[in-house]
């Protein structure tokens, strides 16, 4: 087997496999609850080529992995939402700077 550049740049001990219609199928992640993190070759559009790169994680490992995403997903709304109340506040400050409230 051949090491290929797929997927980022990233080094991989795998070989990009042909879908039905001759083409190279594209590496992907999976980011579902059902498989996270779970590498597989598709195809985009076309003759729904599909194939598993990495082996199932175990059901504890899964439910972890499943759990830390929706953490980070919580986080990155919770960071979202605390940026655009401070482009709020922001704007309020500048206001009332130009209104000589300050």
């Amino acid at each position: 087997m051949k090491l290929e550049i797929i997927d980022g740049g990233e080094e991989l001990d795998v070989m990009a496999p042909r879908c039905f219609c001759g083409k190279i199928a594209c590496l992907q992640t999976s980011w579902t609850e059902a498989n996270p993190l779970r590498r597989f070759h598709s195809m985009k559009k076309g003759c729904g080529f599909f194939v598993w790169v990495d082996d199932e994680f175990p059901p504890r490992e899964k439910a972890l992995v499943s759990w830390l995403l929706r953490r980070l997903k919580e986080l990155e709304k919770d960071v979202g939402r605390r940026q655009s109340r401070e482009r709020k506040l922001i704007g309020w400050r500048l206001a009332m700077e130009e209104l000589d409230i300050f």
